[in-house]
C-alpha cells in the first residue's frame, strides 16, 4: 500500500506510565510526527511506517517532558 502525505494518523504510546498522542504522516520513504508543538521526521527504510513513528513520538515525548520539568510546568 502507497501511504499518502495527505493521510494523518493518530498514534499513541506509553512512556513512564503516562499515555502520549501524536500524529503521524508519510511522504514518500519519510514519517513525520506531530506532538504538541514540535515535529520530527526520519527515513523508515525497511521498518514500517508506523514502528518509526513511535520511535519518533517517544523522543519527542521525553523532550517536551524534559522542557516542562525545566519550566516548572510539570
Amino acid at each position: 500500500m502507497t501511504d499518502s502525505y495527505e493521510t494523518t494518523r493518530e498514534i499513541e504510546i506509553e512512556l513512564n506510565g503516562s499515555r502520549h498522542r501524536g500524529r503521524y504522516r508519510v511522504m514518500g520513504g519519510t514519517v513525520i510526527v506531530y506532538y504538541e508543538s514540535e515535529i520530527k521526521f526520519a527515513d523508515h527504510g525497511i521498518n514500517e511506517s508506523e514502528v518509526v513513528a513511535k520511535w519518533l513520538l517517544t523522543d519527542l515525548s521525553r523532550r517536551v517532558e524534559r522542557q516542562k520539568r525545566k519550566t516548572g510546568q510539570g
